[in-house]
């Protein structure tokens, strides 16, 4: 995501597939209503060891900022 134009335009929407059948997905749509770096490291690294059991491989470099999007919902909508 590009925070600039998150920061232009607060609207997103964000689509999640089930990795066994790409066809079930759901969607969230809404405003970002907050944006911190705190914790964002820590968060991707979590997030790799629970969906991946390894940890996040820093393609890039560790130095890379992690930026992490609090989104207020507005819609959501999907399959199954």
């Amino acid at each position: 995501m590009k925070t600039a134009n998150i920061e232009r335009d607060p609207r997103v929407a964000v689509a999640i597939s089930s990795p066994d059948d790409p066809t079930h997905y759901v969607q969230v749509r809404g405003r970002v209503v907050d944006v911190t770096t705190k914790g964002a490291a820590e968060h991707i690294e979590q997030l790799s060891l629970k969906y991946t059991g390894k940890p996040y491989p820093w393609y890039g470099g560790r130095d890379q900022e992690r930026v992490i999007f609090v989104i207020e919902p507005a819609s959501f909508s999907g399959t199954r």
